[in-house]
């Protein structure tokens, strides 16, 4: 899987998920931009930084997906300083579980808001700025398609990003720019790592392969969508849970 030469933006990598696809596309050649929002301790730039220098990445931008004009500047930075961009990976996110009855209308929204308006907004900026034969990604959840207790405003929003994912993979065609989506399970990220024993090991008895999945077998998926092997694949929606979800 050759990406040697490609410009490749992965929104809310500065850890996780995000961190893993801009190392793996890295070592398929990729030139990486890291991105991270801006937080009071400055947690998010440092590890984000530390993500850049990890992968010989090219660029850290700072952008809250949510703020749409943001998003446009930080598109343009990308574009002066590398020339163009051909990878979009959408990924980031936030979480507020609560369930209907205690969640709030700012719960809701703001989730709603980076998680599937994030995408729009990325995707908006980039009909004039990513280069023909590009890929886009977009990183959904399980729980678009579970619908998970409490998560009211997450699955909405990773269900709204597979449809998101169709009508931009039918409009970006003309430009031979596939979009897709990957949406993964249990991943072994923080938010896992914090979860009470008993949680995790019911989760596994749900799970056919046995195992919680790893940041690589989601980075895996991603890049295959990015490569050129996957020319003919828009539209669609790979399922990376073991098997939690068929």
């Amino acid at each position: 899987m050759d990406l040697t030469g490609k410009v490749a933006l992965v929104t809310g990598s500065s850890r996780g998920i995000g961190a893993g696809i801009i190392r793996g596309l890295a070592a398929h050649g990729a030139i990486c931009v890291v991105n991270y929002v801006a937080d009071a301790a400055g947690r998010n730039l440092a590890d984000a930084q530390s993500v850049a220098h990890d992968s010989g990445a090219g660029l850290v931008v700072e952008a809250d997906v949510s703020n749409h004009a943001r998003v446009g500047a930080a598109m343009e930075e990308i574009t002066a300083r590398l020339g163009g961009i051909d990878i979009l990976v959408n990924n980031a996110g936030i979480l507020r579980d609560r369930t209907i009855r205690k969640m709030t209308p700012d719960d809701f929204h703001a989730v709603v808001q980076v998680n599937l308006g994030g995408a729009f907004n990325t995707l908006q900026h980039a009909t004039s700025l990513l280069r023909p034969g590009g890929r886009i990604v977009n990183i959904a959840s399980v729980a678009g398609f579970m619908g998970f207790f409490g998560q009211a405003n997450y699955a909405s929003a990773k269900a709204g990003l597979v449809a998101l994912t169709k009508v931009a993979a039918r409009e970006f065609a003309r430009q031979r720019i596939t979009v897709n989506c990957v949406a993964p399970g249990f991943v072994e990220t923080e938010i896992i790592k914090e979860m009470p024993a008993e949680v995790t090991a019911r989760f596994l008895e749900q799970i056919p392969l046995g195992r919680i999945g790893r940041i690589e077998d989601v980075v895996n998926a991603v890049c295959f969508l990015c490569a050129p092997q996957s020319d003919y694949v828009t539209g669609q929606t790979i399922h990376v849970n073991g098997g939690f979800y068929m």
